[in-house]
């Protein structure tokens, strides 16, 4: 400790000033997780958010099941931010973000976007990723979605992404929505104006797909349309990404999902800055 080791061996300091001021500050920590109960925890802020937050209950009832997990979960690494109030708090996890990768998903179990999302030609094409990185199961704790707990998440993986050289981020994201027809000038600017390249472009399954381009476009101001976007979709378009063609609805969590495909080469400098540690 810096005061213990400010004593002399021989002296007897009277006055010891100890600095209590870090001891009642708000602690946030972003890493991967090192345990089975740090993962635990994380299925358990899934089950939280995908199920029982939805306007206040369970979209249905499974009493006996407290964590949101699934096959993939045992192939991914975890991200996750922990919380506590002050030094003498409780750790508490308030955020997570899973992820696979490529190498890892070809040999053992897949990719979890495959269920609703045919890769074929993305994996057919010349310029298919080298080493990508799939991103799902992303969530945060109400309180907390306006504390720059995202910012701090995106950070870690820009991170992650540096240290494993990988070349693509892809996966889903949703519209908090299972009535496509409420959310169909988004779903038709999103087609309009931000499809993948037509070499690499990942269709929805066809039995389960969507359509997006729904209603014309001409007429849409590109500002209220870009308010009304879900926060995550909207950040993954400033960094640069594009989307699949069709959207798939998740009848279960009650969405509507949408692939996002983003190459890291295309991520601005300026976003690459903030997400610098």
């Amino acid at each position: 400790m810096g005061v213990l080791n400010n004593l002399k061996d021989n002296s007897f300091t009277k006055n010891i000033f100890v600095s209590t001021h870090n001891f009642f500050q708000p602690q946030f920590e972003c890493y991967l997780a090192d345990s089975k109960s740090e993962i635990k925890k994380a299925q358990r802020l899934r089950y939280k958010i995908f199920f029982n937050e939805r306007n206040g209950t369970s979209i249905f009832n499974l009493s006996s099941f407290k964590r949101d997990a699934d096959q993939f979960d045992k192939y991914s690494d975890h991200l996750i931010v922990t919380f506590k109030s002050s030094k003498f708090s409780k750790t508490k996890v308030i955020g997570t973000y899973r992820l696979l990768q490529q190498k890892i998903a070809l040999k053992q179990c897949g990719f979890y976007s495959s269920e609703e999302f045919n890769l074929n030609t993305l994996y057919k094409s010349q310029d298919r990723p080298q080493n990508a990185v799939e991103l799902s199961r992303s969530c945060i704790s109400y309180q907390f979605r306006k504390k720059n707990v995202l910012q701090l998440l995106w950070s870690k993986i820009n991170e992650y992404v540096q240290t494993n050289k990988i070349d693509v981020l892809f996966g889903m994201a949703s519209f908090l929505e299972s009535n496509p027809e409420l959310i169909k000038e988004e779903l038709s600017y999103l087609h309009k104006h931000f499809l993948m390249p037509e070499n690499i472009l990942v269709d929805a399954i066809f039995s389960k797909k969507t359509e997006m381009n729904i209603v014309p476009t001409e007429n849409l101001s590109d500002i209220q349309i870009i308010k009304k976007l879900p926060p995550l979709i909207k950040a993954y378009l400033r960094l640069g990404a594009k989307i699949g063609d069709g959207a798939v609805i998740d009848h279960l969590f009650k969405t509507t999902d949408i692939f996002i495909y983003l190459p890291f080469s295309t991520i601005k400098p300026e976003y690459l800055k903030k997400f610098s540690i």
